[in-house]
Parts: structure tokens; C-alpha cells; sequence
């Protein structure tokens, strides 16, 4: 095992933006937003413009420390995951001055972004591999959708907004981790940003291939099959392109968790926990079960996980 997942805390933004009221802000046209939802499936976002991203983690991180009153003194780090290399004003550090108010000035704060969109679940080997057997981490996804260019990725998705903290012990049997494999293209990694840039079209044409080897070298790695997995739990970019992969790679439908991309979004790298807390929740989940957690983040990075559920899930969350 590479590490647990203890617990899973979620804070959407305050708000709710429908389809049409994100379509009318970022310019989209009639043609561009019905296609987002008959095509895509996405239908509304958590989104709140006047709320900052240190007002969304506060609740995450309360909660998790409420339902956990033995982390006090316990939680080594805290790692922020984010997919825009800079979500903050240069030296503006009110999520660091929260870790230290909740977890004791013994919590390490520090960010990880180069995997883009993968990288909660890219880093949750290396977080893993810092801690004793008595200590825990706390991976913290977060993320605002501060300018169009941050909020649409043309033709393929909208983004919601979140704060996600996800829990980790070195031992435990909640949620084990019992692997996690990383695929890069660098290819990929010069996008200028700019939307009449050639990057991101070539990324789209060689995005199935990319993500459907990865997905196969993430079975083999493991030494699966399709028949040990209860659910292939992706993030939550649209509905078509993963029902596109599944056909390619004869994934049977009812193995694919696609419920939150319709009210979600693609909320940056925090899906595939929001869409395992999810599982959990609404009672689909059992000791014994496996899933493969599934992202992909422009660049290009693939990452999954493979989480077989512990004795000790119904007593989470």
C-alpha cells in the first residue's frame, strides 16, 4: 500500500452558475452552448466571483480538523495542488497562515502545480513517501476560475470551483491507495495561452490515444483487469469524450462514474475525489472494491489510482 486516504473534505464555492449564465459570460455562442449541453452533459458550475480562494479552503480544512480531533500536532504537511501556476498575489500567504492557525506552526505548507489538472493525483505517492506511520498529510485542492481563459478550455469543458481536502496516513483502511502511475508527453508542454495557438488542437487530436495507453499501462502496472474494477472514476471534463474511451477500450458503461459532470463541471484536479466521496456517499461502495481514479492535465500528464476500499469505510465521511 502507498498510502490511505483517512477522509475527504469538500467546500464548492458558494455560488451556482447555470449553463446559460457561464455561456453569457464567457462570450459563448448559442451553437457553442448547446453543445456544452446535449454534447458535453454540462449543465451548471459551483462558481462565486466576490468569494477568494482562501475563504473557500477554510471550510475544508475546519471540517476535516473537526471531524479529526486527533490531527492537532499530527499533520506534517499540507500540500496545495493547483493547475494555474500562480494563484496568488506575490506574497499574499493566507492559506499558509490558515494551515498554521488549524493544524500548530509543526505543518508544513507548500504548493505543487506542474501536472496541471493531475496533479492531486500525481502527488499523492511522493506525499506519502515524507510521512512516519504517525503522522499525516492533507492534499488541498483548490482553485478559483478567474478569467475566461481559466474558466473555458474551447470546445471541451467549463470549470467549477473547489476546495477538496483529502486526508492521508501511511497506514489505516479506509480508502487504500495500492498504486499510482503518472504518464507525461512533453509534447505537449509549450502552450502559449493564446487561444489561436496550435498547441491545444494537437493536444485534443492525440487526447484519446494518450489517455486510453495510460489507462491500459495503469491495468498492467497493477497487474488488473477490467473484472477487478468496480468503477472507473475519471475527472469530470465531459461526458462524451469518456463514453468515446470507454467504447475504445471496451469498457462496459455501468463501470464509468460520470453522475457529477452534469452539476460540477470539471472542477481543476479535485474530480475524481469529489466523484470518489460521491460513490461512497450514495452507498455504492464495499469493503473489497476496487477503483481506478483517472485524470489527465494539459502539458500533457495522465494520472491514475487504483483504491480498493478497507474494512473501515463505513465508519467515514
Amino acid at each position: 500500500m502507498i498510502c490511505n486516504i483517512k477522509d475527504i473534505e469538500i467546500n464548492f464555492a458558494a455560488g451556482q452558475q447555470t449553463l446559460h449564465e457561464a455561456a453569457e459570460s464567457l462570450g459563448l455562442s448559442g451553437v457553442e452552448t448547446r453543445m456544452f449541453d446535449r454534447f458535453y452533459g454540462l449543465r451548471s458550475f459551483p462558481h462565486q466571483d466576490e468569494e477568494t480562494i482562501a475563504e473557500m479552503t477554510r471550510p475544508a480544512l475546519e471540517r476535516l480538523c473537526e471531524r479529526h480531533p486527533d490531527l492537532s500536532g499530527q499533520v506534517k504537511h499540507v500540500v496545495h495542488c493547483h493547475t494555474i501556476p500562480t494563484v496568488f498575489p506575490f506574497g499574499d500567504h493566507q492559506i499558509a497562515r490558515q494551515v498554521t492557525e488549524i493544524f500548530g506552526p509543526q505543518t508544513e505548507y507548500a504548493s505543487y502545480t506542474m501536472s496541471h489538472c493531475a496533479t492531486g493525483l500525481s502527488v499523492l505517492d511522493y506525499v506519502s513517501a515524507q510521512l512516519d506511520d504517525d503522522e499525516y498529510a492533507i492534499v488541498l485542492i483548490a482553485e478559483k476560475a478567474f478569467h475566461r481563459w481559466v474558466q473555458l478550455i474551447p470546445d471541451t469543458t467549463i470549470m467549477g470551483e473547489v476546495a477538496c481536502a483529502v486526508l492521508l496516513s501511511r497506514n489505516g483502511d479506509q480508502f487504500r491507495i495500492t498504486n499510482n502511475v503518472t504518464s507525461r508527453d512533453g509534447s505537449f508542454s509549450l502552450n502559449s495561452g493564446y487561444p489561436e495557438g496550435t498547441e491545444q488542437n494537437s493536444f485534443q487530436d492525440k487526447y484519446f490515444t494518450f489517455t486510453q495507453s495510460h489507462i491500459d499501462y495503469t491495468l498492467q502496472h497493477s497487474g488488473l483487469s477490467w473484472g477487478d474494477i468496480k468503477y472507473l472514476v475519471p475527472h469530470n471534463v465531459n461526458i462524451s469524450s469518456w463514453k468515446q474511451i470507454a467504447k475504445n477500450i471496451n469498457l462496459p458503461p455501468d463501470l464509468l462514474f460520470l453522475d457529477n459532470v452534469s452539476q460540477y463541471g470539471h472542477c481543476f484536479g479535485a474530480d475524481p475525489f469529489i466523484n470518489l466521496k460521491t460513490l461512497f456517499e450514495s452507498g455504492r461502495l464495499n469493503p473489497g472494491d476496487k477503483v481506478m481514479l483517472m485524470t489527465v492535465g494539459l502539458g500533457a500528464t495522465a494520472s491514475s489510482a487504483i483504491v480498493e476500499c478497507g474494512e473501515k469505510i463505513k465508519l467515514q465521511f
